[in-house]
Formats: structure tokens, C-alpha cells, sequence
């Protein structure tokens, strides 16, 4: 295996992309001078872009954002435009983004934000043109998409919390070192030093600290313990201890340096941990499936919540139908994979009823007619709104009875050993500095710090082999894993039929060739998808045909191109259906001039990948689809999977999951809105990325690998990690005893908590940055 020159994803042996759409990428970058990109971008790895760059997309929505946002305002002005942006990973995506924006005419400033998902522009509405901004920036693999910031969570007040704190402990550090290196001061001065590094030791714990207060102290009154509590103790012990030794000038109790040093390595642990899952979360942003507003056939946007019964929607192409609705149009073609899980399309006529979660495949907007309303409570908001659980009751269980029994320890040794100097010497000072220095350096602060590197450079490392953690808690769930759930449709198989051969195609002249590349990339129906994947797969990529097209939907797309040919691309005739109702036929003028035929099969290496996942986890998987019976047992055949359901509704797949539950911990592979109950109730819950008729929310990963091969991959790396983890603890239990060792002997002076603090901190990131996974255990899965 090979990486992919763009993307760093693997890449066939002997081949320098992963993909025709890396390849384009490559290509344009270096053809606009940009190839600097690279470097910035380093090891860094990106998202597969397969066939995305050379699909078609309507910029429409766009105009209309900045036609609502000028309103009556001067078009010769500076506006300021707010938007999402997929598909940025890194720094290097930034630039090249600002990059490509410098070289638009009307286009004054852009801001790029990696973390969140964002993009600022500053523009002449009179000159600019941002739907061919969005052109440019879509060919190089990213998606201008409505603003959406403020609907996830952001790392904004805790980067300004860091950013004060690291400055405050190094103002505290400064200020106290005088006092450890001996240096001679006079009263005065002495006075002044101690006084500022209080005022910094303060403001350290009143603004970072109260980011860990006020969550152990909301997990308090619910009854719950959370991982924040020990180090909020241990802050506030530490800063009452030391303001007790201020007051009675007693230097052997100044902790204050701590408090600065701790609240700033905790925050960066915390920080580290939330910028990476931003990250994955903000990479995998998609078109609005589900918008967040929808159209109304007077130009009016009605948030989807609150959609009134009787109301005509404007439903465009790829986007979900938000309620029970009628059709007004003459004809539709609809997909509810969504909701059944079944591959196939359903064509829809004039005041037909349509369900809620039907997926309008036709290449133009539908209108449709709602027969109920929508609100929080309608069935396609509740399966929208699920969100899947922390963690479970039992982890948290666990995690609290092991918080609480690690705290009644800590706090019984430090008042027996405290309680034991004071009834033996009766010196107070002592006493309490024993009491002080046992709650100081049994703070998690290396553990804190080096579990959250762990699971980001465990993230990395699976962001190489197409696996993007989004959740918390996605490391700890995984290490849980005994038994995987397959859905079929679209997780299984990919997300379209394959065409059997190429033959057809490569039979075709290049003018013909280029007529299907026109009408397959025009269109959103399964087959012609497959078709023109196959053609950017070849390398068979065409310029549009000049012409008109024209769709009668679940029949057919046409093209009069403009020599006066007229090629049309559907459903072929009777005779040729009954042989393979996977198929459609190329007509030129009339005469059929070529047949495509397609099948529904298992993603590659999926039979070795499922063999290996039996090897290594102790129970067999299992298949739970909508699809039909006989689908599934066919593709549970060829997979060697023993225990498989058909025909289930999405509740059905939430009871099975559950009865799983009980006994085992389940990861649930799916992809559509049919799965997301079962993915609630599973442990680990995850979703290949699409382009269409996919759900990146409500999952724990994602996967980009069109193989299977991710999955052992996976549970390799999991096992890596939990090894490191262990070590880590075994490191932490052994320096809580070495340390509480000098403490309760009354060695421990405010100089040596200062030094080992810092200084297990490094330890335990040496760990965890000097161990690498097994790449020969990752290549020999792969092969």
C-alpha cells in the first residue's frame, strides 16, 4: 500500500492517488501555482475526493444569500457575508482557500476557519461573483455550505481562557523564582513579587479555574461525579493552603506558582482534545439533506420545525422532504432509502402522497404540498434529533465509583498523615504543609494532559487509514467492542450499484462517451451515479456537450446537444429489464447503441475484513437491514455472516440492538436516518461518508475507505492504545506512591512540587509520544 500524493489516504500499490478526483486536485493545484499547498500540508492527511470535484452543483441558494443579506442596501459597497466550508482539515487548507480567494475580482477579504467550519467573506455585491468563487473552491475539493456556526460546539472562550492562563503562570513562574534560587531582595521588594504572583495565581484560578468549577459543581447537583472534581479540589486546596501561608508568612506553604502552572496545563489538556474532534466534525460538514429552513413557493423561508400543514415547499435536488406531503408536480422520482433501507427508487405522479424522509433524485426542484404539519415531535425531527449518550449509565457508573474511591483515598491520607504530624510534633505548619503538598502532587496533571494527546495522535493515526473519531468518548467505546452490527445498504454495499463492466463504455466513441458524462453527471438517480463513477474511475472525463437537458423522471434524461443529435440515458425496454432489472440503456437519435448493466455487491475486501473482525472480537457479526429478505441473505452468503434480518423498521433495528446490548457491547455500521434509533442505543455507533443520502451527525465516527479494510484496522489500533493507557496508569499509580511517599514525611517543599509537577507532566507525554503503532500489523491487514 501507497499514499495518495493529495490526500495521504491509502492508495493502491504502484499508484499515486487514491482516486481520479485526487488526482484532478493534484493536478489543478500545481497547475495554478500553488503547489506550496504541500508543504504546509505536510503529513497531514485530507478527505478522498473520488468523483465530488467534477459533479455538477447549483450555487443558486448562494445569489439568494447575498441578495437577502444587500436587502436594500448599495451593491457597491463592502458586505460581509458569514458561511460554512467543508472539506478543510489543516493550515494548508486555509491558505489555499485566502489563496484562491485573492485572485476573485470583487472579493476583498476572506477568513478561513479550519476549527469551525467557517468562511467570512468580505465582497463588492456589484462586482463579485460568489457562485464562481464556490465553483473554483468545489473543483479543488471544498463545499461552500449555509452558515451554520453556533450549532456546534466551539472551543472559542476556552482558547481565550488558555491564552490569559499561560501568560498568568508565566507571570506567577517569573515572579516566584527569586524566592527558589535564593536571590537576595529587599523587604520591599521581596513584598511586591510575592504580591504579583498572588494577583496572577488568582486570576489564573478565578478565570480558568472556574471553566473546571463550574462543571464539577453542575455534575454535583445532578448527583454525578465528573473527571473535573479532582482537579478542582486540588486547585482550591492548594490556593487556600498557600494563601493561609501568606497570611501567616510562612513560605513553605506558597503554592501559588501551582495554581497558575496546573490551571494552564489542565485547560491545554482540554483544548487538545476538543480542537481535535472540532476538527473531524467541521471536515465532514454536507449539504443541508435536511436544511435547516426550506422554501416556500413565494420565495419565503420557513424554519423545518415549524412547517404549517397545507404548505406548497420547493424541494431541490439531493434534499430530503421535511413532512407527509402531496405532489404537485407532474412527476417525481423519489428515493426512501432513508426510510425502508431498499436501494431502489419509486416514481411519484401528480397528487400522489409522499412520506416524510423521501429524497428527491430528480436533477430538478420538485414542489410539493404538505399534508401535516412539522414540528419537534413529527417522526422525521425525533429521528433527526436523536442524539446517541455520552456514555453509558454503566460507564458512568463506573467512572464515578472510580473517581470517588480515588478522592476518599487522597482525602483519608492526607488528613491521617497531617492528623499524625500534628499529634506528634504539634507544629501546625508542618501539619498543614504535609496536608497541602499530599492534595497538590496527587492532582491528575499528567494523566490529564498526556490522555488527551493519546487520543489526538490516536485520531491522527486512524485519519490515515480513512477513520475520522467525532465523539468524546469514541477511544474508551471502541476498547469495548465485542460484537459488530452491519446495516446493508450503502455500509455493506456501497452507497450505489457497480457497473459489472466497462466494456459498453470504452466501446463508445469519444463524442458519445462525452454525451454520457453529460446526462450521468446531470443526474442523482443510483444508476446514473454508478455510471458516471465508473467514467471519473477510467479516467473518461469529458467537457460538458453543448446542449438542453431534459428529465422525465424514473423514465428517463435526455440531451439535445446542440449538432442536432438526441441522446437520452433511462430505463431501457421491457425485453432488456426482465434480464436484469439493474440496468439502463444510451439512445442515439432513437437506437439503442449501448446497455449498462449493474449489481449490488459487497464493498472490496469486505469478505477478508469481516473474516479477520471474527478472529479478533469474541462474537460473530450480524446483519440487520430494511432491505429485503432475500438481499440480505444473498449478500450475508457472500460475506459468510451467519446471523442476518431482513425487512426491519427502524424501531425493529433499535429492539435487536438493544437485546445486543444487554449481553454485549455493539458497534453499529449504517448510513441513513433508518439506522439512527439503533445507533442511539448501540455502544459505538458509525457512518461511511457520502456525497448524498447521508447523516454526518448523530455518529461517533466516520469512515472514507470504500473498502472494508478499516474495520480490523481499527480494532488494531484500539488495542495499541489501550496498551499505552495502561502504561500511563501504571505510571501515574507509581508516581502517586513516590510522591505521597516524600509528602507524608514532610519532604515535600512548594520548590519540589514545582519541579516534578512540570516535570511528570513530560514523563507521561513521553509515553505516549514515543510509542508508535505497528505499521507491519496495519500493511498485513491491509493485504
Amino acid at each position: 500500500m501507497s499514499n495518495c500524493l493529495h490526500c495521504s489516504s491509502p492508495a493502491p500499490s504502484n499508484h499515486d492517488f487514491c482516486c481520479r478526483g485526487c488526482e484532478s486536485v493534484y493536478e489543478l493545484i500545481h497547475q495554478g501555482g500553488l503547489g506550496v499547498f504541500y508543504e504546509l500540508k505536510g503529513k497531514d492527511s485530507l478527505s478522498p475526493l473520488r468523483e465530488r470535484p467534477f459533479q455538477q452543483r447549483d450555487w443558486k441558494w448562494l445569489q439568494d444569500t447575498v441578495d437577502r443579506a444587500l436587502g436594500d442596501g448599495d451593491p457597491d459597497k463592502p458586505l460581509d457575508i458569514k458561511l460554512g466550508l467543508s472539506g478543510m482539515s489543516c493550515m494548508a487548507c486555509v491558505w489555499l482557500v485566502e489563496t484562491v480567494a485573492k485572485k476573485q475580482e470583487g472579493i476583498i477579504e476572506t477568513i478561513a476557519d479550519n476549527t469551525h467550519g467557517s468562511l467570512e467573506v468580505t465582497l463588492i455585491p456589484a462586482k463579485a461573483n460568489l457562485c464562481d468563487f464556490a465553483d473554483e473552491l468545489h473543483k479543488l475539493g471544498y463545499d461552500i455550505l449555509p452558515n451554520k456556526l453556533g450549532t456546534q460546539g466551539t472551543s472559542s472562550g476556552l482558547v481565550i481562557r488558555l491564552g490569559i492562563c499561560g501568560a498568568l503562570a508565566m507571570n506567577t513562574m517569573a515572579f516566584t523564582l527569586p524566592r527558589y534560587t535564593g536571590m537576595e531582595t529587599s523587604d520591599d521588594l521581596s513584598g511586591l513579587l510575592t504580591l504579583i504572583a498572588i494577583a496572577s495565581s488568582t486570576l489564573a484560578l478565578l478565570i480558568g479555574g472556574s471553566y473546571f468549577f463550574k462543571r464539577s459543581w453542575q455534575a454535583l447537583k445532578t448527583g454525578g461525579v465528573h473527571m473535573d472534581l479532582p482537579i478542582s479540589l486540588g486547585l482550591i486546596l492548594a490556593y487556600i493552603g498557600s494563601l493561609i501561608g501568606w497570611a501567616a508568612s510562612h513560605e513553605q506553604l506558597f503554592y501559588f506558582d501551582f495554581v497558575a502552572i496546573f490551571t494552564f496545563l489542565m485547560l491545554l489538556g482540554k483544548q487538545i482534545q476538543i480542537t481535535s474532534l472540532n476538527r473531524a466534525k467541521n471536515r465532514f460538514q454536507t449539504d443541508n439533506t435536511i436544511p435547516e429552513h426550506y422554501t416556500d413557493t413565494d420565495n419565503e423561508l420557513i424554519p423545518t420545525e415549524n412547517i404549517p400543514k397545507h404548505t406548497r415547499l420547493i424541494i431541490p435536488p439531493g434534499v430530503v422532504v421535511p413532512a407527509d406531503s402531496r405532489l404537485i408536480a407532474k412527476s417525481a422520482d423519489l428515493s426512501l432509502a432513508w426510510i425502508t433501507g431498499e436501494p431502489t427508487s419509486k416514481i411519484y405522479h401528480h397528487t400522489d402522497a409522499i412520506p416524510a424522509g423521501a429524497i428527491n433524485q430528480t436533477s430538478t426542484a420538485i414542489t410539493v404540498e404538505t399534508t401535516k404539519a412539522t414540528s419537534a415531535d413529527s417522526g422525521i425531527s425525533k429521528l433527526c434529533q436523536l442524539t446517541p449518550d455520552d456514555q453509558s449509565s454503566e460507564d458512568r457508573k463506573f467512572q464515578q465509583k472510580a473517581i470517588q474511591t480515588y478522592l476518599l483515598a487522597i482525602l483519608f491520607i492526607g488528613i491521617l498523615a497531617s492528623g499524625s504530624w500534628m499529634v506528634f510534633t504539634g507544629d501546625w505548619i508542618k501539619s498543614l504543609q504535609v496536608l497541602i503538598s499530599i492534595y497538590v502532587v496527587s492532582c491528575p496533571c499528567g494523566i490529564g494532559l498526556a490522555l488527551p494527546l493519546l487520543n489526538n495522535r490516536s485520531s491522527r493515526v486512524a485519519h490515515d487509514q480513512g477513520i475520522f473519531p467525532i465523539a468524546d468518548d469514541f477511544w474508551e467505546a471502541v476498547g469495548k467492542v465485542s460484537k459488530v452490527i452491519f446495516d446493508k445498504t450503502g455500509t455493506l454495499t456501497p452507497d450505489k450499484p457497480t457497473l459489472k463492466s466497462t466494456y459498453a463504455l470504452e466501446a463508445l466513441s469519444q463524442e458519445d462517451q462525452q454525451a454520457v458524462y453529460t446526462l450521468s453527471r446531470a443526474s442523482l438517480h443510483p444508476l446514473s451515479r454508478s455510471l458516471f463513477s465508473s467514467m471519473i474511475t477510467e479516467g473518461m472525463i469529458h467537457p460538458d456537450m453543448p446542449g438542453r437537458l431534459e428529465e422525465i423522471p424514473g423514465k428517463c434524461i435526455t440531451l439535445h446537444a446542440a449538432s442536432g443529435d438526441l441522446y437520452s440515458l433511462g430505463r431501457p425496454s421491457e425485453e432488456q429489464v426482465s434480464k436484469n432489472d439493474l440496468s439502463c440503456s444510451l439512445t442515439k437519435n432513437g437506437e439503442d447503441i449501448a446497455i449498462f448493466t449493474f449489481e449490488e455487491s459487497a464493498r472490496a475486501s469486505a469478505p477478508t475484513s469481516i473474516g479477520k473482525i471474527d478472529q479478533m472480537l469474541p462474537h460473530k457479526p450480524v446483519i440487520l437491514s430494511g432491505d429485503s429478505e432475500s438481499r440480505v441473505a444473498k449478500l450475508a452468503q457472500e460475506l459468510n455472516i451467519e446471523e442476518y434480518y431482513g425487512s426491519l423498521l427502524p424501531h425493529e433495528k433499535e429492539a435487536a440492538v438493544a437485546a445486543i446490548e444487554r449481553t454485549d457491547h455493539s458497534l453499529y455500521l449504517g448510513d441513513g436516518i433508518n439506522d439512527l434509533p439503533a445507533m442511539r442505543i448501540a455502544t459505538l455507533s458509525g457512518a461511511p461518508f457520502a456525497n448524498i443520502n447521508m447523516l454526518t451527525a448523530n455518529v461517533d465516527f466516520l469512515f472514507t475507505d470504500e473498502t472494508m479494510s478499516f474495520l480490523p484496522k481499527l480494532i488494531l489500533l484500539s488495542r495499541w492504545r489501550n496498551r499505552l493507557k495502561k502504561q500511563l496508569i501504571a505510571y501515574t499509580l507509581l508516581y502517586n506512591a513516590v510522591v505521597l511517599g516524600f509528602c507524608i514525611s514532610g519532604l515535600m517543599s512548594p520548590l519540589i512540587a514545582a519541579i516534578i509537577m512540570p516535570l511528570s507532566s513530560i514523563l507521561s507525554i513521553l509515553i505516549v509520544t514515543r510509542n508508535n503503532p505497528n505499521k507491519q500489523s496495519f500493511a498485513c491487514i491491509a493485504n
